[in-house]
C-alpha cells in the first residue's frame, strides 16, 4: 500500500470518527422528545323526570352526559431529561344538545372567578412532573373532587341530579397551585387557590390529601377549606373512603364526608355506598346510594337521599350506551335542588350514548 493510500485511509477514518462524535454530541444537545395528544368525549343523554316544575310537571330533556361530561382536550408532555417532564392540559366542556360551552361561573365565589361561559372550562393548567413529584398551576379540579371520585362506582357524576359530594366541595377552582408527592407507596397532595382579592384571603382556599392504591384497593382522605368572595364565611370539608375489588367481577365503594362553616350553623354529614358488577365483558351494572343529613338549627334540619342504578353496554372500547334509573328525596330544611320543582321526591329515567376519541 502506498503512502498516499495510507494517508487517505487515515484521513477517512478520522472523518468518520469526527462525524460520529459530532452526531453523538448533537443527539445529546437535541431538543427532547415531546408529544401532544388530542382527545375528546361526546356524551348525550335523554332524561325524563317528574316533579321538574312548581306544579310537579314532567320534563323531557337532552342533557350533557350523566356520569361523564362532553369535552375536547389537548394534553402535552416534553421530556426534559433526568426523569423530568413539562406537561400541560387544556380541556373544553360543551353541551352536545346545543354546542354551548359549559362550566361557566355567573357569580364569583369559593375559588372561582366570574366567567360565563368558559371555553377552557374543565381544565387548563401547566406544570412539571417527575416519577416522585409534580407541580401544576391553573384551573384545576379541587383536591376533594379528585379524591372523592374513589368513593363512587363511576367517579363524581357529571349530572347534579345524580351527584351529591360535588355540591359541597366545588368541582373546579381558578388560580390553583397543586403539589403532588409520592413516597412509600402513598400519594400526598396539597393545593392553594389564590382568591385574587387585594389585602384579603377572600375567594381563596387550601386543601391537603393523601391516597393509597393497589390493583385491588384504593383509599383516600382529604381536608379542604374554602372562603367566599365576601370574606365573611369559610367552609371546611373533610372526607375519606375508597374502593375494593372483591373479585374479577365485583368492586365495592364507600365514603364519608362532613361539611361545616365558620359562621353559618349549617352542618352536613354525608355517606355513600355502591358497587360495580361486570355481568359480562361488555355489560356493567352499577348501583349507588347517597345520604346527606343536614343539621345546625330547627330551620336547617333536613335530608337528601339519592339512589341510582345504571346498566352500561360497550359496543367497543370507544362507544357505549347506558340506561339509568334514579330517585331523589329531599325534605325538611334541606335546600331544594335546582333540578327539582318542589321538595319531596323525583324519579328519572335516562338513555345515553357516548363515544370517546
Amino acid at each position: 500500500m502506498t503512502k498516499n493510500c495510507t494517508r487517505r485511509l487515515i484521513t477517512s477514518g478520522s472523518s468518520v470518527l469526527l462525524l460520529a462524535a459530532s452526531t453523538l454530541a448533537a443527539a445529546q444537545t437535541a431538543p427532547a422528545a415531546s408529544t401532544v395528544t388530542v382527545y375528546g368525549l361526546i356524551d348525550a343523554a335523554m332524561r325524563q323526570a317528574n316533579n321538574a316544575s312548581a306544579s310537579r310537571g314532567t320534563l323531557r330533556s337532552m342533557d350533557d352526559g350523566i356520569f361523564t361530561g362532553s369535552r375536547l382536550g389537548f394534553r402535552g408532555r416534553e421530556d426534559l431529561g433526568g426523569g423530568l417532564s413539562a406537561v400541560f392540559t387544556m380541556e373544553s366542556g360543551f353541551e352536545p344538545g346545543s354546542g354551548t360551552s359549559l362550566q361557566g361561573t355567573p357569580t364569583a365565589d369559593y375559588g372561582q372567578n366570574q366567567a360565563n361561559p368558559r371555553f377552557w372550562g374543565r381544565e387548563i393548567h401547566i406544570g412539571l412532573r417527575s416519577q416522585t413529584w409534580g407541580l401544576t398551576a391553573g384551573r384545576q379540579y379541587t383536591l376533594a373532587h379528585s379524591i372523592a371520585a374513589r368513593f363512587q362506582p363511576l367517579g363524581n357524576p357529571n349530572s347534579t341530579a345524580h351527584s351529591l359530594f360535588s355540591s359541597h366541595h366545588v368541582a373546579r377552582q381558578d388560580n390553583v397551585l397543586r403539589v403532588d408527592l409520592r413516597a412509600a407507596g402513598i400519594e400526598f397532595s396539597a393545593t392553594h387557590t389564590a382568591g385574587e382579592v387585594p389585602g384579603s384571603s377572600a375567594n381563596g382556599s387550601w386543601a391537603l390529601g393523601a391516597g393509597y392504591a393497589t390493583p385491588t384497593l384504593a383509599l383516600g382522605a382529604y381536608v379542604q377549606q374554602m372562603e367566599n368572595l365576601a370574606g365573611n364565611e369559610k367552609r371546611k370539608i373533610i372526607g375519606a373512603g375508597g374502593n375494593y375489588k372483591l373479585n374479577s367481577s365485583l368492586q365495592l365503594f364507600g365514603g364519608l364526608m362532613q361539611r361545616d362553616s365558620e359562621v353559618s350553623a349549617q352542618v352536613n354529614k354525608a355517606w355513600t355506598a355502591g358497587l360495580n358488577y361486570e355481568l359480562s365483558p361488555a355489560i356493567t351494572l352499577s348501583l349507588a346510594h347517597y345520604n346527606d343529613r343536614q343539621s345546625g338549627s330547627a330551620a336547617l334540619a333536613g335530608k337528601r337521599q339519592l339512589t341510582w342504578v345504571t346498566a352500561n353496554y360497550r359496543f367497543s372500547k370507544r362507544s357505549d350506551v347506558y340506561a339509568v334509573l334514579d330517585e331523589n328525596k329531599v325534605g325538611g330544611g334541606y335546600a331544594k335542588p335546582a333540578f327539582m320543582g318542589t321538595k319531596g321526591s323525583q324519579t328519572g329515567i335516562v338513555l345515553g350514548l357516548r363515544h370517546r376519541f
